[in-house]
């Protein structure tokens, strides 16, 4: 049966102990922040070298909506997965709702409106077995881990950077996670995993919008054939 996630509070947050306490604590660190999506922009930092805290917040928005709403629930009520595939995917599924409520409350707090997502799909071929989701939902993880470390750098306030951090270190578990369901020995393989730049981030989305691999951003195309992998 599959489980609501709760939304942070601030009583419940003093000494985190649990992986739950420690994502609620990071989701409420930024919780300090909002303002408008990146979606909605021809420039990219990349181009225009100028992205405040808040636009780099909103862009990760509508990715968090796309995950906790479409992606993972998608496969959980698919039919598709079982015993500990079922269990993990459905964990990871409430961390990613606790992230897009997070954002989402702190915009409507400080009296914003929360970027509207684009409308996500996902392929027949995504939900086909246990497998090709499994393999999907990697390059998801994936590309949520990149998207932090290319944004990172980016973040000017050292509270919402420390709030970040502490969510891609959850991403970072998801990914390992996965890797452990798909038989990757040793699944932790990777000392350093790549940045991504938000048109490459936005390359690996495009296909659940029913689009190409590459969105129309004004930013460079993505190096290294990032988002070209199909399922």
């Amino acid at each position: 049966m599959r489980r609501e996630a709760e939304k942070p509070e601030v009583g419940a947050l003093a000494r985190p102990r649990t992986r739950r306490e420690i994502m609620k604590l990071a989701a409420l660190g930024l919780g300090a922040a909002a303002g408008t999506s990146l979606f909605a922009k021809k420039a990219s930092a990349q181009t225009t070298g100028v992205v405040s805290d808040l636009d780099i917040l909103n862009f990760l928005l509508p990715n968090e909506i796309f995950e906790s709403q479409v992606f993972y629930p998608a496969a959980l009520d698919a039919g598709i997965l079982s015993g500990a595939a079922y269990d993990v995917v459905a964990q990871i599924q409430e961390i990613e709702v606790v992230h897009a409520a997070a954002l989402a409350d702190a915009i409507v707090s400080l009296g914003g409106t929360p970027v509207e997502a684009p409308e996500f799909m996902v392929p027949e071929a995504v939900l086909a077995s246990q497998q090709a989701f499994l393999e999907a939902a990697l390059v998801q993880e994936q590309k949520d881990v990149g998207a932090n470390l290319g944004l990172g750098p980016m973040i000017q306030s050292p509270d919402i950077l420390a709030a970040a951090g502490a969510i891609n270190g959850a991403e970072a578990e998801n990914v390992t996670a996965i890797k452990n369901l798909l038989g990757v020995v040793p699944p932790a393989n990777e000392p350093f995993p790549a940045a991504l730049t938000q048109d490459e981030v936005l390359a690996i989305l495009a296909p659940y919008m029913g689009m190409g691999s590459m969105m129309e951003t004004g930013g460079p195309a993505p190096a290294g054939g990032v988002g070209d992998k199909r399922y």
